[in-house]
């Protein structure tokens, strides 16, 4: 009877653990560039009616609790254009995004 408890317990922990998805590359990136995204489109002190951000890129490097990562992003104006890198953190469910740079 012992050995049936023991075998449903680890069967259980098994499954609980084993049963995490993990996202690809190409999801990881989709999901961190939405993150940007939605970050600089967001930002308060940002005439979002002139400026139009658009993440191009992202190289990232996963760590336990967050993601560091570089975007490309190009950046519209009326007038004119260009593109350039910042750098971020993002949280490892992609709710939250801090600049670096």
């Amino acid at each position: 009877m012992k050995n049936i408890i023991k075998a449903c317990l680890l069967s259980i922990i098994f499954f609980s653990t084993s049963c995490e998805r993990h996202l690809t590359i190409e999801e990881t990136q989709t999901a961190l560039k939405s993150a940007m995204q939605h970050f600089l489109d967001s930002q308060n002190n940002v005439d979002t009616s002139k400026v139009k951000f658009s993440v191009l890129e992202v190289e990232y490097f996963e760590d336990k609790a967050k993601y560091d990562c570089e975007f490309k992003i190009k950046m519209r104006l009326p007038d004119h254009d260009t593109t350039g890198i910042m750098g971020a953190s993002v949280s490892k469910d992609f709710s939250t995004v801090k600049r670096k740079f």
